[in-house]
């Protein structure tokens, strides 16, 4: 049985629809949710003048820190209306390795991620954090794919 459920959230519509398909999941199981955000910080070093600018490395970290709050909290707030358990997180590394981790340092039964439809070659040139989990997870994932991106 599913009691443990972790949700991946990005803040998209392809994770936002993850986060209410394992709402739904943990209200019919009886079971709770752990939704976790992963601020990918490797990335911005790619940015022009991420490190060299006065206050805009600060003023980035704190605005993906807020869009990791406002993913989380839309998952609380769904979770809170059908009365389900909820613990929040927010955390710092690669997407993919921290979903993992925290999937078995919480004892989850159940990984949810969203996916958005990509064509053969983004995939092929992207990769995917969701594929990365999918592939790697020891326990159950249930991917929730969003809609095609052209």
């Amino acid at each position: 049985m599913m009691q443990k459920i972790m949700i991946a959230t990005d803040g998209s519509d392809a994770g936002n629809r993850a986060a209410m398909a394992g709402i739904d999941i943990a209200h019919r199981s009886g079971g709770s949710i752990i939704a976790i955000y992963v601020m990918d910080l490797s990335r911005l070093s790619h940015l022009p003048g991420y490190a060299t600018l006065p206050g805009f490395k600060e003023k980035i970290l704190d605005l993906i820190e807020d869009e990791g709050r406002q993913a989380i909290q839309f998952a609380q707030d769904r979770a809170q209306a059908m009365s389900v358990s909820f613990h929040g997180i927010v955390a710092q590394g690669n997407p993919s390795e921290e979903i993992l981790k925290a999937s078995l340092n919480h004892d989850a039964d159940l990984i949810v991620i969203g996916s958005l439809g990509r064509t053969a070659i983004e995939k092929f040139l992207l990769g995917s954090v969701a594929e990365k989990v999918v592939f790697r997870s020891e326990i159950p994932v249930l991917l929730v794919k969003g809609d095609v991106v052209s």
